[in-house]
């Protein structure tokens, strides 16, 4: 950490307390673990009885991948209606939606009679029962913080807490039929740091098995890694976290897993789509030094594994169909211990190659130590957003070093930010309690709001199979974390995008500090395909 740019306990300190509104459950590649701290004091849980075996279980394992998402999602939708044809209720009769004033609200639903009862596992007539892993080893949080002497704000009972209260105001707002969601935390065996990286097997389906035959829970809230989210799903437990998969990825284990992060197929075909549109052809307008004005040269950089690299290698794909080749296409490891040995090493490359333009789908972390090795190599490109791991977000801008940062410009699946103590997140919380949640509500909020949306839409016959009928009924709707929508092949949430560039001058109404993304079209959104063509326009 001594080879960090700026000064590294400073740095550090903020990128955590600055992630901790943002991040919720995960946070891309590394910063993912406020959902699984450590554990610092033993949190008793109660055995829960199994449901009854999902009825529909046959048909839902059936029906994954692609063809069985979309034969799901053309029987869901009552026609016409932006309800789920199992939904067993009517319209409201004194509202359309059911959270007036909540962008993401569901149609508002009346329901009466009986729920069936024990529709699925860890379904009762009264209770859905839902699994939320503990870690018993250091999380990444513990490992930064003993690396940068830097203090965590969020400990594991302030997350607990704040679960607990959202829980509280999703079973107050939202049409359950009569259930209520109960969660469930048990401590886990796995270590979710090495699962991020592909490793830690065992330890994810040892959980995984304790959540399914133990807990009986209906669905897990904290699958943050592929491993653990791979595990549950076979278990044919609903599953919410796992971070930038790819379409077929989630498409092979419909109806389980579901992330609030947009998957990697839909991020590399904006972002190639995008950078055919607003940038090649042109000259490197943003970069400075020796590179200002050169024909754009454009490097790829992203996370070796394999995972992330399938959807790269969809990008580059994209990119050559449209007579793009990249200068260099850069693979780089998820340890914190050598990022900054292996931002050096990049940067070097990058300069060496005549690097115009640096599109990273990287993590914060990279970005931080990049950024400030070009300024000491005197190496200044173009950085292109790509919207991933948070870096589109004012608070996560303002820790790179502004000389890099003010030429990046590119692309956010997010939309407008929302002043800390003004998000969803808190107004829910606040709404059912006094005291104060935790930093990571907006993160948790988000997490929890698909698990509701898809119980409501579902309808009383709660299966795994009626949850995503009912999530692909759900009609698209625009608010502060982008455009959601679910449907046959898409069970991530923001499908559009806005064009962002960073103005180190301006103010965040984020924390209102200085630096802030700008919309250079507001309001406007672009789907895939809709960018205009030309080059963007930057101050």
């Amino acid at each position: 950490m001594s080879e960090s740019p700026q000064a590294p306990t400073q740095t550090v300190t903020r990128l955590l307390r600055g992630y901790g509104p943002l991040i919720g459950f995960a946070v891309l590649f590394l910063l993912m673990s406020l959902f699984v701290p450590t554990r610092r004091q033993e949190i008793i849980t109660e055995r829960v009885a199994a449901g009854s075996s999902d009825a529909d279980s046959a048909a839902a394992t059936g029906g994954a991948g692609a063809g069985g998402g979309a034969a799901a999602g053309a029987s869901g939708a009552a026609a016409g209606s932006g309800m789920p044809a199992s939904a067993g209720g009517t319209a409201c009769p004194d509202r359309s939606d059911q959270v007036a004033g909540d962008p993401y609200s569901p149609p508002c639903l009346a329901f009466s009679g009986s729920n069936g009862g024990a529709t699925s596992k860890g379904v009762t007539d009264t209770e859905i029962v839902i699994a939320v892993r503990e870690s018993e080893g250091g999380g990444f949080q513990d490992a930064l913080s003993k690396a940068a002497g830097a203090s965590i704000s969020d400990s594991p009972e302030d997350t607990k807490r704040t679960l607990l209260g959202l829980a509280d105001y999703f079973n107050a707002n939202y049409q359950f039929y009569g259930r209520k969601i109960r969660l469930e935390f048990f401590t886990g065996k796995g270590d979710p740091l090495k699962e991020v990286v592909g490793g830690g097997q065992e330890g994810a389906e040892a959980d995984a098995i304790k959540v399914s035959d133990e807990v009986g829970a209906f669905a897990d809230l904290s699958a943050t890694t592929p491993p653990y989210a791979d595990a549950l799903s076979r278990r044919q437990i609903v599953n919410i976290g796992s971070p930038y998969m790819s379409r077929e990825w989630y498409s092979q284990r419909a109806p389980y897993s579901w992330s609030p992060f947009t998957d990697c197929s839909i991020i590399v075909e904006t972002v190639s789509d995008y950078y055919a549109k607003r940038l090649a052809g042109h000259p490197a307008s943003l970069a400075q030094g020796d590179l200002a004005g050169r024909d754009r040269a454009p490097a790829v950089i992203a996370p070796e594994n394999s995972w992330y690299q399938e959807c790269v290698s969809a990008g580059l794909k994209i990119m050559e169909g449209h007579g793009l080749t990249p200068t260099l296409n850069e693979k780089y490891i998820l340890d914190l211990n050598l990022m900054s040995n292996q931002a050096v090493n990049l940067v070097a490359k990058l300069k060496s190659a005549n690097v115009t333009t640096v599109v990273c789908g990287c993590d914060p972390v990279l970005l931080l130590f990049m950024t400030g090795k070009a300024r000491e190599q005197n190496y200044f490109p173009e950085w292109i957003l790509t919207g991933v791991a948070f870096t589109d977000q004012d608070i996560v801008g303002q820790l790179f070093d502004q000389s890099q940062w003010v030429n990046s410009v590119g692309v956010s699946f997010a939309g407008d930010v929302q002043p800390m103590k003004a998000s969803l997140g808190y107004n829910a919380y606040k709404s059912v309690r006094s005291d104060e949640p935790a930093f990571a509500t907006d993160g948790l909020y988000y997490q929890m709001l698909i698990l509701a949306l898809g119980i409501q839409m579902a309808g009383p016959n709660l299966t795994p199979s009626t949850f995503q009928q009912g999530l692909f009924a759900y009609p698209p709707r625009t608010g502060p974390a982008g455009t959601w929508h679910f449907g046959a092949g898409d069970f991530t949430t923001s499908d559009d995008a806005r064009e962002i560039y960073w103005d180190p001058n301006r103010r965040s109404v984020q924390n209102g500090e200085q630096g802030a993304y700008v919309d250079t079209s507001p309001g406007s959104r672009f789907g895939i395909g809709q960018f205009p063509s030309g080059e963007p326009k930057v101050r």
